[in-house]
């Protein structure tokens, strides 16, 4: 099938402010993809960058978390891919050549932001009709999925690394902290843990949601002393794991205090603005064993292993499909994806 000689994009160029362009559609060059884009997600990075809130060098080519089909293949790309395939793009990039590439620990790659031209539209650029990227970001369905639920192999492949390294076992409790869009992607991964999961959130219509997706108790924080609430579901002795996914200085302090002895405390989600800090007694890490650390993004591994359970039904997605809008409607998406009742909203550049 013939493709068109231009596409549609939409470029972030400031706060609060979008603009479409029409340009040429690329060639892909050696080891490069071109990708018809299918869905694309709003992540809450993409929604902060337009709001303002995180400084980034606009103008931006958002959507990180997006899928859609092969179009065209260039000269040397090694997996075997055709048109047509349906596939999920790890949209922040990784050079490969960095020390903690090199040792597999690509998620924290040295150079994940590519240099950039000032005052050229740069980004993963999931928000547009088409895609150019590289091969490796790549990742094949074996068997074709909804749109949506493929587009979002890249936030699940993040909670998978997360729950990966700090994985439950049987007859632990795992408390997550934020019912979000990524603390509903954390209850999912663990349904088959064996342990008992626990969310807390203020909010009542995600603590609602947390309990129809199978958490088998909720906290309210608003109401209830979060210490107290964990030790009194955990007979006194605290959280096994907790799985930190909304961003504040308190909520970390809280779960230190809530942990078990030999705990995990893992802070999933960023915290801004950067160089805030925390008061913690470090004598919890040396009597009790507590483990603080964090979790970023996903490796190669992470993304495999995401696009398999999205492909074989593993992981329930569908209670976190909030919508779409096309492409021209950007701005009424971002207002939606900012909604409390909302989880992920999509857009679909090229209708479905």
């Amino acid at each position: 099938m013939s493709q068109p000689s231009t596409y549609r994009r939409s470029v972030i160029t400031g706060p609060r402010q979008i603009e479409f362009e029409e340009v040429a559609l690329p060639e892909p060059g050696p080891r490069q993809v071109l990708v018809k884009v299918a869905a694309a997600a709003l992540c809450t990075w993409e929604q902060r960058v337009y709001s303002g809130i995180d400084h980034w060098s606009y103008p931006l080519l958002g959507g990180h978390e997006f899928s859609g089909d092969v179009v065209a293949i260039g000269a040397g790309v090694m997996q075997p891919l055709a048109a047509g395939d349906q596939v999920a793009v790890a949209g922040l990039r990784r050079c490969g050549e960095c020390w903690a590439c090199r040792r597999g620990y690509d998620n924290l790659c040295d150079n994940q932001h590519m240099p950039r031209e000032p005052g050229r539209p740069s980004g993963p650029a999931g928000f547009g009709e088409y895609a150019l990227v590289d091969g490796y970001q790549i990742y094949r369905y074996p068997k074709r999925v909804h749109p949506f639920e493929a587009a979002l192999a890249e936030p699940l492949a993040c909670v998978l690394h997360d729950v990966k390294r700090f994985m439950p076992r049987r007859g632990d409790t795992a408390v997550i902290v934020g019912a979000g869009i990524m603390g509903l992607l954390h209850l999912a991964a663990l349904h088959n843990s064996g342990a008992l999961v626990v969310v807390s959130e203020p909010d009542p219509t995600r603590r609602a949601k947390a309990h129809e997706m199978g958490a088998h108790a909720v906290i309210d924080p608003s109401t209830e002393d979060y210490v107290e609430a964990v030790r009194r579901l955990t007979e006194g002795r605290g959280a096994s794991v907790q799985y930190i996914a909304i961003g504040l200085p308190a909520v970390i302090e809280h779960a230190i205090q809530a942990a078990a002895k030999r705990g995990s405390v893992s802070v999933y989600a960023s915290v801004h603005p950067r160089g805030t800090s925390i008061q913690v007694d470090p004598n919890v890490f040396h009597h009790k064993e507590v483990v603080l650390s964090g979790s970023l993004a996903q490796d190669h591994e992470d993304f495999l292993d995401a696009v398999w359970s999205i492909a074989h039904q593993t992981i329930d997605l569908k209670p976190v499909l909030s919508g779409s809008f096309p492409l021209r409607q950007l701005e009424r998406a971002f207002a939606a994806a900012a909604r409390p009742d909302t989880y992920r909203v999509f857009l679909t550049p090229n209708g479905l």
